[in-house]
């Protein structure tokens, strides 16, 4: 959990493209980090089916990413990451 956490802050910290899929164990639920050069794209499926975007430069995504992942898992302790 904690390194799933630390890679997500990490990636939209340093805002370079890419992509991060966090996934339950029963994969049942995930959110997925989208960054492309001018926004970034927030998935949450699962408890809430929600996709969101926020431009690059404002740290709100940054928030709205945390918040997201405590709501999609509450009381996981093993996550699959995928890039």
């Amino acid at each position: 959990m904690k390194q799933a956490t630390t890679l997500m802050k990490q990636m939209l910290k340093t805002s370079r493209p890419g992509r991060l899929v966090l996934l339950t164990r029963k994969k049942d639920r995930s959110v997925t980090l989208k960054i492309t050069q001018q926004r970034v794209t927030l998935v949450e499926q699962g408890y809430r089916n929600v996709t969101t975007t926020y431009p690059v430069a404002i740290g709100t995504a940054k928030h709205a990413a945390q918040a997201a992942f405590k709501r999609e898992f509450p009381r996981s302790h093993q996550v699959y990451v995928g890039e």
